[in-house]
């Protein structure tokens, strides 16, 4: 009886430490919400930074962080490597950057006047002088604007301590703890280079709340990269231009009784109000240029006026346009208009009226 209560009591045991080790495949595989929203604020900043300093088309894209072992991290480096020993303030401990070659041998070819165009010869050579002050500068970058990234969650401090090459040397933790492995990839020229970064994960331990709460609050700063791409295709966007020459309103009766050949009098306005996908922008006057009806523009209106009044006065879109002005006028003028002054608009012996269509029309009519 009391062998079998003392193997009970050894199975019990050996459950909770395999409980154990489950807890720890779990902490492995959870997203941290903050995290990824401090390393895209982090790429922003290192793209803009980078560009700054080397003057080449740079971009910047983040990987998910993952935790591993110490062991498992440093085996995915090749026997010689940059490695950045860095001390972390007010968090006890110390971490790594680790700055892939074909980064640096990039960087400094476009310092120093190359384009980047040629593959770097990546060998296990040491570093010149020369060669470390500019992975230093790169460092000194990389950890400002990871240190900003923070600063609206958390206030760290990275103090750069020394350069080595070999993880023998560079040891910050024990090969069976786990570490918190960051990595980004800097795409210069269309060359991408890693850069690593690799905190043990017991120093994050005061901070680990933060990293896994989904911050929903969190301030983003505007993406100045995105904000002028998207402002160069709005400019690019089409639009239609119509410019309405005339309008002529008939009763029902009057539109049966015309045939083939019946010729509708139509009076030109004058000035001739231009429409901009239904907003009138632009107003001139009516002419011929070169066979073709156009329009000299006069006086321009701003879209941005139309959202300065009430809306119920502005009445955006197309339905400011009047009820004659939207049909089948509007459509055939807009595949002629053009954005550029003087206005062009179709040829002259495309305004009359189609007999085919008021035939069509008349043929539509109920008897009734």
């Amino acid at each position: 009886m009391a062998t079998g209560a003392i193997n009970v009591e050894m199975n019990i045991a050996a459950e909770d430490q395999q409980s154990m080790f489950d807890k720890s495949k779990i902490i492995a595989r959870r997203r941290m919400p903050t995290l990824e929203l401090i390393h895209e604020r982090f790429c922003r900043a290192v793209r803009l930074s980078l560009f700054n300093m080397i003057r080449a088309p740079i971009e910047v894209q983040m990987h998910m962080p993952s935790v591993k072992s110490y062991e498992q991290f440093v085996s995915e480096f090749p026997e010689r490597t940059n490695i950045n020993i860095v001390g972390i303030r007010p968090l006890r401990g110390v971490g790594c950057w680790i700055v892939d070659p074909g980064v640096v041998y990039i960087a400094i070819d476009n310092m120093f006047g190359g384009e980047g165009r040629l593959a770097p010869r990546l060998s296990l050579r040491e570093y010149t002088p020369t060669e470390l002050r500019i992975i230093r500068r790169l460092v000194d970058a990389l950890l400002n604007d990871y240190e900003k990234a923070w600063k609206a969650v958390y206030e760290i401090k990275f103090d750069f301590m020394r350069q080595e090459t070999n993880f023998g040397f560079a040891k910050i933790t024990s090969p069976g703890e786990m570490v918190l492995h960051s990595k980004f990839t800097i795409e210069i020229n269309g060359r991408p280079g890693d850069v690593d970064l690799c905190i043990p994960f017991w120093v994050m331990e005061p901070i680990k709340a933060i990293l896994y709460n989904n911050m929903q609050g969190f301030a983003s700063e505007p993406d100045e990269h995105w904000t002028n791409l998207l402002n160069d295709q709005v400019h690019e966007a089409p639009v239609t231009a119509v410019a309405v020459l005339a309008r002529k309103q008939m009763l029902l009766r009057e539109i049966t009784s015309l045939s083939v050949g019946d010729i509708i009098p139509i009076e030109i306005n004058d000035p001739v109000t231009v429409y901009v996908d239904g907003l009138p922008v632009i107003k001139g006057q009516y002419g011929v240029k070169e066979g073709r009806y156009s329009v000299k523009v006069s006086t321009i209106q701003h879209p941005a006026e139309f959202l300065k009044s009430p809306l119920e006065k502005a009445r955006l879109g197309p339905s400011m346009m009047r009820s004659a002005e939207k049909g089948e006028l509007y459509e055939q003028s807009g595949e002629h208009s053009q954005s550029h002054s003087p206005i062009q608009a179709p040829k002259p012996n495309e305004t009359d009226v189609s007999s085919d269509t008021i035939g069509q029309l008349a043929d539509e009519l109920d008897p009734k």
